[in-house]
């Protein structure tokens, strides 16, 4: 039988270790025959959170992206051409991917290095003489690594397996789970729904203590104990542990409130109009720096240039477009319309939240990029809105889940207009319809930073119709295809692991 896929990635820790092979972790120093020093592990976890991109098509797959077939030029619509079978939910989205769905091999892969770096590195050795100093490096890069593997497996099985329903998540299969770094020739099952979860706990409750007792000064493309605290808060509300994901929530906000303020923003008329513009100036670039890790709100940010394949400026490079159904969602007076999209000449929807791309000769923005902006952040701005649906499931909630609401959207509305269209009353509110809005907030604040589609898994599921070349496809409500197919490379080497359902 061939080696199944999951163990070749363990025989690269033998490479590592033995210095026989070249591969993925030729980042670590070349001249190292294994790891040793607590600098080496450093590198090692460096290299697996994956700075490049590896999720370029998550947003397609939601009704917040449009594809505009009349727009398509058939020499240069690759990347258009690329995603389109994720945009109309082929049983297999990786139909038309040349390289196929690589997210599932890269995030293992991921995966693998932070059990690598757990497993050893209470063994490494440091660059100073205070062994103080090099264990608190060690136990910060350990908790690190913990947490890493948090998030990978939290992606995973969001995208792999069914949403987590505490009543069905025993018998519901999730996602292989391998914790090990031996190299073992044998089929990798698949863990309950349940199972991966807890594992997801396990390792978040592991690394906060680690990252709250030794701290060191990263940077926010790091995972830090907060950033940890507000995963796991994230990672309750899916399992609906609603008193648990308030907890976890309220200690990230008392930690740091800060939200990031778009009332200036809402007071510059070139930002805040519906006329398309071919051009801003550098003071007048909307949507800029909302995601930057300077902000006090950002907590942790992940994915360069996700989005650059889908939403790039150039038209040359793709046809779809932030949908008109998003665009309307948002509220008179709301800011986040014209700072986070803009229509062109042509009356095209552009994306341009975290993005601009300014012509060094000029001192105007006449393209749209999304060249240096994050995709993946944990911001404070979840924390309100967990604490909102979590307390919207609460007996006597509604008032509070309220309250979290009308904190974030006051600086998130024009200060002339948030009294008239943005404040929220809890007596205009039933449980459903306060969960409704809750939602659809969501979709306002995190409209491409890849939580649409686990939103929509999560909650209602609906129909969705999008169109394509010659024709449209239906996401029905509840349909299979809310669960991606098993990329056909891991059916082919590990067939244990089994398709998911069509």
């Amino acid at each position: 039988m061939e080696k199944k896929y999951l163990y070749k990635l363990f025989i690269v820790s033998l490479c590592l270790f033995l210095g026989a092979c070249e591969g993925y972790l030729n980042e670590i120093p070349q001249n190292k025959q294994k790891l040793s020093t607590t600098d080496d592990y450093d590198q090692l976890l460096n290299n697996a959170y994956l700075t490049k991109a590896v999720l370029p098509y998550i947003d397609v797959l939601t009704d917040d992206v449009d594809y505009m077939a009349a727009d398509r030029q058939p020499n240069f619509a690759n990347s258009a051409d690329t995603y389109l079978g994720a945009h109309l939910w082929d049983n297999s989205i990786e139909t038309t991917m040349p390289n196929g769905d690589e997210t599932f091999e890269k995030f293992y892969n991921s995966i693998f290095n932070t059990n690598v770096i757990i497993g050893n590195i209470d063994n490494a050795i440091g660059d100073v003489l205070d062994e103080a100093i090099v264990r608190q490096t060690r136990d910060h890069i350990k908790g690190e690594a913990y947490a890493l593997r948090a998030f990978r497996y939290f992606y995973l099985v969001n995208m792999y397996a069914a949403p987590y329903d505490p009543a069905t998540c025993e018998k519901e299969p999730g996602i292989p789970i391998n914790l090990e770094m031996t190299a073992e020739d044998k089929a990798y099952h698949r863990s309950s729904l349940k199972v991966v979860y807890e594992q997801i706990v396990d390792d978040l409750e592991k690394a906060i203590p680690l990252l709250e007792n030794n701290p060191m000064d990263t940077d926010k493309t790091r995972f830090s104990a907060l950033a940890a605290k507000a995963l796991l808060a994230k990672v309750y509300l899916y399992m609906q542990e609603w008193d648990l994901a308030i907890e976890q929530a309220e200690k990230v906000i008392k930690a740091n409130p800060a939200l990031f303020d778009l009332r200036d923003a809402g007071e510059n008329p070139v930002i805040y109009t519906e006329t398309p513009l071919s051009y801003w100036s550098p003071e007048d670039v909307p949507g800029i720096g909302y995601l930057d890790e300077e902000n006090d709100n950002v907590l942790f940010v992940n994915g360069i240039n996700e989005l650059y394949m889908i939403l790039s400026g150039d038209i040359a490079e793709t046809v779809f477009y932030p949908s008109e159904t998003l665009f309307n969602v948002y509220e008179a007076g709301d800011v986040r319309r014209y700072y986070f999209m803009k229509r062109n000449l042509s009356g095209r929807l552009r994306y341009v939240k975290n993005r601009y791309y300014s012509l060094s000769y000029s001192n105007f923005v006449v393209q749209l990029s999304s060249e240096y902006g994050y995709t993946r952040a944990i911001r404070t701005e979840d924390m309100y809105l967990i604490l909102a649906e979590a307390y919207a499931h609460k007996t006597d909630g509604i008032a509070t889940a309220v309250g979290y609401l009308n904190t974030l959207r006051e600086v998130k509305f024009r200060t002339q207009d948030f009294e008239t269209t943005g404040r929220l009353h809890a007596t205009d509110f039933n449980q459903q319809t306060l969960l409704e809005t809750i939602w659809n907030e969501r979709r306002r604040e995190f409209c491409f930073e890849e939580q649409r589609w686990f939103d929509l898994r999560r909650t209602t599921r609906p129909s969705i119709t999008h169109y394509g070349i010659t024709g449209n496809a239906t996401l029905q409500k509840d349909d299979p295809r809310y669960v991606l197919q098993i990329p056909q490379k891991e059916l082919n080497s590990n067939p244990e692991i089994g398709a998911n359902p069509r």
